[in-house]
């Protein structure tokens, strides 16, 4: 993503969302155990995250979705941006 994209991203979010507060990530992905674990990772297990996830009706990509608590627009982008390096990866 350029850093225009991202600059958009995150006005988008800073217009519809308020800090701190619980934010819905969405991430869909190839069924890769691997690659669902390092989008786990991503999130801070002390803010104890929920995390579900839904495969596709062939089981070739999974959805996950990540309600987690958040104290800044900064964190949502970094998370976002961390996700992004991960191959294969879509940010919804």
């Amino acid at each position: 993503m350029t850093d225009e994209t991202w600059n958009n991203l995150r006005k988008k979010i800073a217009e519809h969302q308020t800090f701190p507060s619980v934010y819905m990530f969405k991430f869909i992905l190839s069924s890769d155990n691997h690659k669902i674990a390092q989008i786990e990772a991503l999130f801070n297990s002390e803010n104890v995250p929920e995390i579900y996830l839904r495969p596709s009706n062939r089981g070739r990509y999974v959805s996950i979705t990540v309600k987690q608590f958040v104290e800044s627009v900064e964190q949502i982008i970094k998370i976002y941006h961390l996700a992004s390096a991960i191959p294969g990866v879509m940010i919804m």
